[in-house]
């Protein structure tokens, strides 16, 4: 290989330039010539450490460039394989999801199915209060009734004076008004003589006993009333022990 050094002295040889016989064969000392060499030397010198410290700071780039190179490699699998475990996480919980999807319309599907049911109980229950609540006026237009019935009665009692405890005597059958008790009381005329408090009396099938005997409760009726109430239940065949 052809040094720096060697052009350079190519370059101060003229191509015109005649060899001096004289320095054919006889050596000659020169100082320039040896200044401009050692010169030229230390040129070279230094420019060989400069391409030596230019070749090392390469080396170190390269290396560097190589190690980033390794991390990079390394990160792209560290994140490929996160990426992987996380695909398959994502899988996993849309798996979930969906199964949580369908329960969840499920449990919808019951609780619309049970409003229904406790919507048609909440009718069925107003309707049961509605009966209750007819139920109880019946009842307090029965009270009602009876306590009416009651205070007219005490009336006539105190109207008759001692005269309830007293047989009714006609000297002929004549009609007997009977107050006969039940869901609806209701007043009834029959053909009966004397009766006493206490007395039977069947009607209809039916067995009472004279409460008391007083003033009819129509208004302008000098018939006399037998009140009458519930007696003892008549024992048949099929009412005995079996």
């Amino acid at each position: 290989m052809t040094s720096p050094g060697h052009y350079e002295r190519r370059r101060d040889r003229q191509p015109n330039d005649e060899p001096d016989d004289r320095a054919v064969g006889t050596p000659r000392h020169d100082p320039a010539g040896s200044s401009s060499e050692e010169r030229l030397e230390a040129l070279l010198a230094e420019r060989r450490r400069e391409l030596e410290e230019h070749a090392r700071r390469l080396e170190d780039t390269v290396s560097d460039v190589a190690r980033r190179e390794e991390n990079v490699r390394d990160a792209r699998i560290s994140v490929e394989r996160v990426l992987r475990v996380g695909a398959a996480d994502l899988e996993g919980r849309e798996t979930e999801l969906a199964e949580l999807a369908h329960e969840l319309q499920g449990r919808e599907a019951r609780i619309r199915e049970d409003e229904a049911e406790v919507a048609r109980r909440r009718s069925e229950l107003g309707a049961v209060e509605l009966k209750r609540a007819a139920v109880e006026l019946r009842e307090q237009a029965v009270a009602t009734r009876e306590s009416e019935v009651s205070a007219r009665e005490g009336e006539l009692d105190a109207r008759a004076g001692g005269a309830s405890d007293a047989p009714v005597e006609d000297a002929a059958p004549s009609p007997l008004l009977v107050f006969v008790p039940g869901p609806g009381y209701r007043l009834t005329e029959i053909e009966h003589g004397t009766v006493r408090r206490g007395d039977p009396l069947e009607l209809e099938g039916e067995e009472y006993l004279v409460g008391r005997v007083g003033p009819s409760p129509l208004p302008d009726d000098e018939r006399r009333c037998a009140y009458l109430v519930l007696g003892p239940r008549r024992t048949t065949p099929s009412d005995g022990s079996s």
